[in-house]
């Protein structure tokens, strides 16, 4: 079982592209984020959020919301 909200890892990539007009000169640009998580094993016994023999750790995203 996966751990809802402890990550083992994180990254983060960020693009910049950019778009010259026919002169060459940049009229605009995009700035793209992308999140990337491995979730880690759920520590069951060890963590506060798990009681009763399940996971009851309420708040669960995987968006990072």
């Amino acid at each position: 079982m996966k751990c809802p909200y402890n990550r083992k890892s994180e990254k983060h990539v960020q693009k910049w592209g950019q778009k010259p007009n026919d002169e060459g000169v940049v009229t605009s640009g995009v700035i793209t984020d992308e999140w990337c998580f491995e979730l880690a094993e759920c520590e069951k016994e060890n963590c506060g959020a798990y009681h009763n023999g399940r996971c009851c750790y309420a708040s669960v995203s995987f968006e990072n919301q």
